[in-house]
């Protein structure tokens, strides 16, 4: 008895969309991240202090070119999903058609004025060759396509074949750029893997968007407009999270001691395990409830069920943050860290508080509640403005960020609210 109930628990759960493409996407995720993570030790390991900085600082410039390319991801997720859902498949390839040739123009703008300013860049970061700035504009570039590609497979719900395309990018570049570095080509090699990963993770995807796109296409009413206005408050929310997780770093390193400043980096990174743990149920619930709103069908399930799946991540890393910090900090970064072990479970909490406004907002999102943008940009600068006044020391720097974090659930759990009764007013005129 209790064994078929059992099983039939696995089929309810093995059916369930919502399970079965976070579970997906987190696995996706995991061994994402932790290439990544490889990528960064051994190349530490390999190029030494002097070249692995340079190429650190190389990598934060990639990082500042992504969050345009993380709107125009999310936006395509989000016009996929919905015409998708209006059953609008003619259309669907139109619209990529249309989003690749802007992009093309968009991103060769881009990397024009990116290389034309290279030699600003490059004195700037103390770098050797301006040539090491076109490896990280040409890498920008692919992947700009390579994210249009996965957002259409996230708005067809096809992750499997979104799992296998970015994952295959993140392991090619981390077994090629060891390959190339153990050649001697140094920081040429690394780069040089960074690029190619991102060529084969776009050839891939690109392979899986054709077995679905590319036979007919049909314009009917769809709107460009629209798309253009749906992507500026997409932009803001992408800076506004972005700054929430970034700008406490490098206030840290103005504010604090060397050390203080290298033990909040540190921390920061451990805190951000609970955020990439829980992101891949954003990812999923996005096209979802895109979806279902685009049907006329409930979807208010769809989020309760996220957050359910996010608090049960989140309190999970940060029990085990709470209850074992000192080993958790010694086996990731060693004992030169400890005295800073008291911090670890407040960089769990606010990481918690973080996954979860981030839910709520992409969730907003999808049912183009685009005002909601309003909420994490003031908290982004509310933060700011308050770590330049309180920064005496690391605990008091991370409670400002936990206190604008709680302001934030707060404000955006009264609009859910004030949503909901203003929809249950409609129902009932």
């Amino acid at each position: 008895m209790k064994i078929n109930l059992l099983r039939e628990q696995l089929t309810k759960i093995s059916k369930n969309q919502l399970v079965m493409g976070s579970g997906i996407l987190f696995f996706g995720s995991l061994l994402g991240n932790f290439s990544n993570y490889l990528f960064h030790l051994l190349m530490g390991r390999m190029l030494g202090p002097i070249d692995y900085g340079a190429l650190a600082a190389l990598i934060g410039v990639a990082y500042l070119l992504s969050i345009p390319i993380a709107t125009i991801r999310l936006v395509v997720t989000k016009f996929v999903s919905e015409l998708r859902g209006q059953g609008k498949l003619l259309v669907v390839d139109y619209f990529y058609q249309w989003t690749i040739k802007k992009a093309l123009v968009f991103g060769s703008l881009i990397l024009l004025i990116f290389l034309i300013i290279s030699p600003l860049t490059t004195s700037f970061l103390h770098l050797q060759s301006n040539f090491f700035l076109f490896f990280i504009g040409l890498s920008s570039f692919l992947s700009l396509f390579l994210y249009i590609n996965l957002a259409t497979l996230q708005g067809f719900l096809f992750f499997k074949r979104y799992f296998l395309a970015e994952t295959s990018a993140f392991i090619i570049k981390l077994v090629l750029s060891i390959f190339l570095v153990y050649l001697g080509y140094q920081i040429f090699g690394a780069l040089t893997a960074v690029v190619i990963g991102s060529a084969i993770g776009f050839i891939l995807s690109f392979w899986f968007v054709k077995k679905i796109l590319g036979k007919k296409i049909e314009k009917n009413d769809f709107n460009e407009r629209k798309v253009v206005i749906y992507a500026l408050p997409v932009f803001l929310s992408i800076l506004a999270f972005t700054s929430l997780y970034t700008t406490d770093i490098v206030l840290a390193r103005h504010f604090l001691s060397a050390q203080e400043a290298g033990f909040y980096a540190a921390l920061a990174v451990l805190g951000k395990i609970i955020f990439f743990g829980s992101m891949p149920v954003s990812l999923v619930m996005f096209p979802m409830v895109s979806e279902h709103e685009a049907r006329g069908k409930q979807y208010q399930k769809l989020l309760f069920q996220s957050l359910g799946l996010v608090l049960f991540v989140c309190l999970g890393i940060t029990s085990v943050y709470f209850l074992f910090p000192k080993l958790m900090i010694n086996i990731l970064y060693g004992r030169q860290y400890l005295s800073a072990t008291h911090a670890l479970p407040l960089f769990a909490v606010f990481f918690s508080l973080y996954s979860l406004t981030y839910l709520l907002v992409n969730y907003y999102l999808s049912i183009k509640k685009t005002r909601v943008v309003f909420f994490p940009s003031i908290a982004a600068l509310a933060q700011i403005i308050f770590l330049s006044i309180f920064h005496q020391n690391l605990t008091e720097m991370i409670w400002v960020s936990i206190t604008v974090l709680i302001g934030l659930l707060i404000s955006l759990s009264g609009y859910y609210l004030w949503e909901s009764k203003k929809l249950s007013l409609a129902f009932k005129n």
